[in-house]
């Protein structure tokens, strides 16, 4: 990954091209901490694709302890991409504590590896965050033990499973008062993880609509063309290509980075009056 100082660094000409990015999403259709960010997603399962949809719930603003909204950044390795963007975006900003803790390879299907929710439960009683980002997903389209039983990736019972995991996260932090920005995965180059997204993000949106204090951002029209499809950079002002995501299809490159960054700060100035 990049060091700290080369996104505190950005070209007027990287900032043009991100802003207008941005522009056009929105008028479209709709770490520090962790590790490298390891192997590439699964890539088993399959689901017809569907349009992810973003959901803004308007809370009370977030206040402030001692001055500061801290911030807590939880993924995997695409929320390693997130939580570069993410400190980027809030370089200027003192009133804001990022605390980055992705973790690259995980998710919730495979607790053995990496178990999330007991994770986070320990992250919310040593930083006590007023607000936690969540950006993971990628790794997760694969079958899962649910006790004795082996559910098959995206049936009926393995989205019951699955959003089981997902609602215990969002459970742990808002019970201790935390907001929950729980970010969907966005659309992949390769076809049929890209449907398998779908499927997680549908679970994401499903259960933060019925969780108070959580809203689902979703990060797919970020990096879709106009027509829906795959789009893997941009231009900037000066014509120069600028990446946003690597060439596997599946990470962000650093435009992509800042993009996501950017816009997931954006929306938690908006609902949380932040800044």
């Amino acid at each position: 990954m990049p060091s700290p100082n080369a996104h505190l660094s950005r070209s007027l000409t990287v900032l043009a091209a991100l802003s207008a990015a941005l522009t056009f999403a929105a008028c479209g259709p709709i770490g520090a901490g962790g590790t490298p960010k390891g192997n590439s997603p699964q890539t088993t399962g399959s689901t017809p694709p569907t349009t992810a949809a973003s959901t803004t719930t308007t809370v009370a603003p977030v206040q402030a302890v001692d001055g500061k909204v801290t911030i807590l950044e939880v993924g995997d390795s695409l929320g390693i991409d997130l939580g570069w963007g993410m400190q980027w975006a809030l370089t200027n900003d003192s009133s804001v504590n990022l605390v980055q803790d992705a973790w690259g390879d995980s998710g919730l299907v495979n607790t053995v590896f990496y178990d999330w929710p007991e994770t986070l439960e320990s992250e919310l009683q040593s930083v006590h965050p007023q607000i936690v980002v969540v950006f993971l997903g990628a790794n997760d389209s694969q079958s899962f033990y649910v006790g004795n039983q082996y559910e098959s990736f995206g049936t009926p019972q393995w989205k019951l499973a699955y959003g089981d995991r997902v609602a215990s996260m969002m459970t742990e932090a808002t019970s201790v008062g935390a907001r929950v920005v729980w970010v969907g995965m966005p659309i992949m180059e390769p076809t049929q993880l890209s449907s398998n997204m779908t499927v997680v993000d549908s679970v994401f949106q499903s259960e933060a609509a019925s969780h108070s204090g959580v809203t689902y951002f979703s990060s797919w029209d970020l990096f879709a063309t106009d027509s829906g499809q795959f789009n893997g950079g941009t231009t900037d002002v000066s014509g120069s290509e600028l990446p946003l995501r690597d060439g596997d299809g599946i990470h962000l490159a650093t435009g992509g980075e800042d993009l996501l960054g950017e816009a997931v700060v954006h929306e938690m100035e908006s609902i949380y009056k932040l800044g």
